[in-house]
């Protein structure tokens, strides 16, 4: 069950659509880092984590990226694909992640010491991290029925909006009304405690 709404959703012009988001961006706007997010967010991560083989580290370089285009978004330029700007821009920080592991290994004893000192705030971040993310779980659990399971389908079983729309047989634009909905209460849930994208980063973090 398609309406003409879903189906011209389907034929945007995705360049057109990007270089609309990065105007955005510049300008500030956070929504329209929202947007890449949603889009380009599973992508970037399995393409880190097939680099460096461990989720933990991809997700955090990830992170990095994202930040890094929201703190220098006003200097950011992107000729051709954002996809593809954003890949060799992950491609780029995982290299240099192995660089920097291969130097770690052949450092010497005050260099690990160095490493060591900073853990424990590396700790403290993770700790309120988690208990954000479970902040965001108790909120998950109070979402309107069909809003919770579009969400959980998209969250959890990584399904794009036109797999979500197919599977419960409503029609894209349903599907992002119900996402934009569910992501309204959540940033609600633990408003105050970070900045939106940076609660985009925990709502989709593994």
């Amino acid at each position: 069950m398609f309406n003409m709404t879903s189906q011209a959703a389907g034929t945007a012009d995705p360049k057109a659509e990007e270089q609309a988001w990065l105007l955005g961006l510049n300008a500030g706007r956070e929504e329209d880092l929202e947007r890449i997010f949603l889009r380009y967010h599973r992508y970037i991560v399995v393409t880190a984590y097939q680099l460096l083989h461990e989720d933990g580290r991809a997700q955090d370089l990830v992170q990095d990226l994202f930040f890094s285009l929201w703190t220098k978004r006003k200097d950011l330029r992107v000729d051709g694909s954002l996809k593809a700007y954003l890949r060799k821009a992950i491609v780029n920080r995982c290299i240099d992640e192995i660089r920097r592991e291969k130097r770690f290994k052949t450092d010497d004893d005050s260099k690990l010491a160095t490493y060591s000192a900073t853990t424990s705030s590396a700790a403290d971040a993770k700790l309120h991290a988690t208990e954000l993310q479970q902040l965001i779980n108790r909120a998950i659990d109070r979402l309107p029925d069909r809003c919770r399971t579009v969400f959980a389908l998209s969250r959890f079983q990584q399904l794009s909006n036109k797999e979500i729309a197919q599977k419960l047989d409503i029609s894209i634009k349903t599907v992002e009304n119900q996402m934009t909905k569910a992501l309204r209460q959540l940033r609600l849930a633990v408003a105050g405690h970070l900045p939106e994208w940076m609660i985009l980063l925990l709502l989709f973090n593994h």
